[in-house]
Protein backbone atom coordinates (compact mmCIF):
# COMPACT_ATOMS: atom_id res chain seq x y z
CA UNK A 1 0.00 0.00 0.00
CA UNK A 2 1.36 3.43 -0.90
CA UNK A 3 1.70 6.22 1.61
CA UNK A 4 -0.75 9.08 2.00
CA UNK A 5 1.06 11.98 3.61
CA UNK A 6 -1.02 14.38 5.66
CA UNK A 7 -0.60 17.24 8.06
CA UNK A 8 -2.76 17.64 11.17
CA UNK A 9 -2.84 21.03 12.90
CA UNK A 10 -4.29 21.30 16.41
CA UNK A 11 -5.68 24.82 16.68
CA UNK A 12 -5.94 24.45 20.47
CA UNK A 13 -2.13 24.30 20.58
CA UNK A 14 -1.23 26.98 18.02
CA UNK A 15 -0.11 30.19 19.75
CA UNK A 16 0.55 32.16 16.56
CA UNK A 17 4.33 32.30 17.04
CA UNK A 18 4.86 31.87 13.26
CA UNK A 19 7.81 29.55 13.85
CA UNK A 20 6.39 27.37 11.06
CA UNK A 21 6.52 30.30 8.62
CA UNK A 22 10.02 31.37 9.59
CA UNK A 23 11.49 27.86 9.49
CA UNK A 24 9.81 27.22 6.12
CA UNK A 25 11.15 30.43 4.58
CA UNK A 26 14.61 29.51 5.82
CA UNK A 27 14.44 25.90 4.59
CA UNK A 28 13.26 26.80 1.08
CA UNK A 29 14.80 30.26 0.60
CA UNK A 30 11.33 31.70 -0.05
CA UNK A 31 11.56 35.24 -1.48
CA UNK A 32 10.49 38.27 0.59
CA UNK A 33 6.76 38.94 0.53
CA UNK A 34 5.88 35.31 -0.26
CA UNK A 35 5.19 32.28 1.93
CA UNK A 36 4.68 28.55 1.61
CA UNK A 37 3.14 28.61 5.06
CA UNK A 38 1.54 31.47 6.98
CA UNK A 39 -0.63 32.12 10.04
CA UNK A 40 -3.87 34.11 10.07
CA UNK A 41 -4.75 35.87 13.31
CA UNK A 42 -8.32 36.33 14.53
CA UNK A 43 -9.20 38.46 17.47
CA UNK A 44 -9.08 39.48 20.07
CA UNK A 45 -12.56 38.17 20.81
CA UNK A 46 -14.46 38.66 24.04
CA UNK A 47 -14.68 41.58 26.41
CA UNK A 48 -11.74 42.69 28.51
CA UNK A 49 -10.43 41.09 30.64
CA UNK A 50 -11.90 37.90 29.13
CA UNK A 51 -10.32 38.04 25.70
CA UNK A 52 -8.77 35.42 23.44
CA UNK A 53 -6.82 35.29 20.19
CA UNK A 54 -7.23 32.54 17.60
CA UNK A 55 -4.76 31.48 14.94
CA UNK A 56 -5.20 29.58 11.70
CA UNK A 57 -1.98 28.24 10.15
CA UNK A 58 -2.27 27.82 6.37
CA UNK A 59 -0.27 26.09 3.67
CA UNK A 60 -0.87 24.07 0.51
CA UNK A 61 -3.63 21.60 1.32
CA UNK A 62 -1.90 18.77 -0.61
CA UNK A 63 -5.25 17.86 -2.19
CA UNK A 64 -6.00 14.36 -3.43
CA UNK A 65 -8.11 15.94 -6.21
CA UNK A 66 -6.16 19.16 -6.86
CA UNK A 67 -7.56 21.71 -9.26
CA UNK A 68 -4.02 23.00 -9.89
CA UNK A 69 -3.02 19.67 -11.47
CA UNK A 70 -6.06 19.66 -13.73
CA UNK A 71 -5.39 23.14 -15.17
CA UNK A 72 -1.64 22.82 -15.75
CA UNK A 73 -1.06 22.74 -19.54
CA UNK A 74 2.46 21.27 -19.27
CA UNK A 75 1.81 18.80 -16.44
CA UNK A 76 4.42 20.64 -14.40
CA UNK A 77 2.13 20.30 -11.40
CA UNK A 78 1.69 16.66 -10.43
CA UNK A 79 1.05 14.35 -7.47
CA UNK A 80 3.67 11.94 -6.14
CA UNK A 81 2.83 8.38 -5.08
CA UNK A 82 2.78 9.64 -1.48
CA UNK A 83 0.13 12.23 -2.33
CA UNK A 84 2.37 15.29 -2.32
CA UNK A 85 1.47 17.94 -4.90
CA UNK A 86 4.68 19.12 -6.57
CA UNK A 87 5.87 21.54 -9.25
CA UNK A 88 8.47 20.44 -11.79
CA UNK A 89 10.32 23.72 -12.37
CA UNK A 90 11.79 22.42 -15.65
CA UNK A 91 8.30 21.97 -17.11
CA UNK A 92 6.68 25.09 -15.66
CA UNK A 93 6.74 28.15 -17.95
CA UNK A 94 4.96 30.49 -15.54
CA UNK A 95 1.49 30.68 -17.10
CA UNK A 96 0.02 30.99 -13.57
CA UNK A 97 -3.09 28.90 -14.30
CA UNK A 98 -2.36 26.84 -11.18
CA UNK A 99 -1.99 29.98 -9.08
CA UNK A 100 -5.33 31.35 -10.23
CA UNK A 101 -7.05 27.98 -9.85
CA UNK A 102 -5.87 27.23 -6.30
CA UNK A 103 -8.81 27.96 -3.98
CA UNK A 104 -6.44 28.06 -1.00
CA UNK A 105 -4.19 30.81 -2.39
CA UNK A 106 -1.22 28.58 -1.61
CA UNK A 107 0.92 29.32 -4.69
CA UNK A 108 2.89 32.20 -6.09
CA UNK A 109 5.08 33.00 -9.08
CA UNK A 110 8.74 33.15 -8.05
CA UNK A 111 9.90 36.65 -9.00
CA UNK A 112 13.32 35.57 -10.28
CA UNK A 113 12.71 32.02 -11.52
CA UNK A 114 9.30 32.92 -13.09
CA UNK A 115 7.85 29.51 -12.15
CA UNK A 116 5.06 28.50 -9.77
CA UNK A 117 6.14 27.77 -6.22
CA UNK A 118 4.37 26.08 -3.28
CA UNK A 119 4.84 23.87 -0.25
CA UNK A 120 6.12 20.39 -1.03
CA UNK A 121 5.91 19.09 2.56
CA UNK A 122 9.72 19.17 2.61
CA UNK A 123 9.85 16.08 0.40
CA UNK A 124 13.65 16.22 0.54
CA UNK A 125 13.35 15.55 4.30
CA UNK A 126 10.31 13.25 4.44
CA UNK A 127 11.78 10.80 1.91
CA UNK A 128 14.59 10.32 4.47
CA UNK A 129 12.09 9.69 7.26
CA UNK A 130 12.36 13.16 8.75
CA UNK A 131 9.54 15.60 9.51
CA UNK A 132 8.73 18.64 7.37
CA UNK A 133 10.59 21.67 8.73
CA UNK A 134 7.38 23.43 9.84
CA UNK A 135 6.48 20.37 11.94
CA UNK A 136 9.97 19.90 13.37
CA UNK A 137 10.10 23.55 14.43
CA UNK A 138 6.60 23.94 15.86
CA UNK A 139 7.25 25.10 19.43
CA UNK A 140 3.92 23.78 20.76
CA UNK A 141 3.76 20.60 18.65
CA UNK A 142 0.52 21.85 17.11
CA UNK A 143 1.60 20.33 13.76
CA UNK A 144 1.77 16.57 13.27
CA UNK A 145 2.87 14.89 10.03
CA UNK A 146 2.22 11.31 9.06
CA UNK A 147 1.00 8.64 6.70
CA UNK A 148 -2.78 8.26 6.91
CA UNK A 149 -2.47 4.73 5.47
CA UNK A 150 -0.46 3.79 8.57
CA UNK A 151 -2.76 3.59 11.61
CA UNK A 152 0.32 3.88 13.87
CA UNK A 153 1.48 7.22 12.45
CA UNK A 154 1.13 10.28 14.65
CA UNK A 155 -1.30 11.91 12.23
CA UNK A 156 -3.54 8.82 12.05
CA UNK A 157 -3.61 8.45 15.82
CA UNK A 158 -4.38 12.13 16.40
CA UNK A 159 -7.29 12.05 13.94
CA UNK A 160 -8.65 8.81 15.42
CA UNK A 161 -8.58 10.30 18.93
CA UNK A 162 -10.28 13.57 17.95
CA UNK A 163 -13.05 12.67 15.50
CA UNK A 164 -15.38 15.30 16.98
CA UNK A 165 -12.88 18.12 16.39
CA UNK A 166 -11.75 17.44 12.77
CA UNK A 167 -12.38 19.80 9.87
CA UNK A 168 -10.77 20.64 6.54
CA UNK A 169 -10.88 23.99 4.78
CA UNK A 170 -13.31 24.25 1.86
CA UNK A 171 -14.35 20.60 1.84
CA UNK A 172 -17.28 21.70 -0.32
CA UNK A 173 -14.90 22.02 -3.29
CA UNK A 174 -14.28 18.25 -3.27
CA UNK A 175 -10.52 18.69 -3.62
CA UNK A 176 -10.01 16.24 -0.73
CA UNK A 177 -7.42 18.29 1.20
CA UNK A 178 -4.86 16.34 3.21
CA UNK A 179 -4.33 19.09 5.75
CA UNK A 180 -6.64 18.44 8.67
CA UNK A 181 -7.43 20.81 11.50
CA UNK A 182 -8.58 20.08 15.02
CA UNK A 183 -11.02 22.67 16.36
CA UNK A 184 -10.10 24.21 19.69
CA UNK A 185 -11.92 22.70 22.61
CA UNK A 186 -14.47 24.93 24.30
CA UNK A 187 -12.55 27.48 26.33
CA UNK A 188 -13.95 28.99 29.48
CA UNK A 189 -12.38 32.28 30.37
CA UNK A 190 -12.28 33.04 34.08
Amino acid sequence: MSKRHALVIDLAKCVGCKGCSVSCKNEHDVPPGENYCWVYQEGPTGVYPKVRMYYLPRTCMQCSEPICVKVCPTKATFITEEGVVMVDEDRCFGCQYCIWACPYEARFLHPAKRVAQKCNLCIHLTTRGEKPNCVANCATQARVFGDLNDPESGASKLLAQNTDRIFRIREDLETEPNVYYLKPKKVKLK
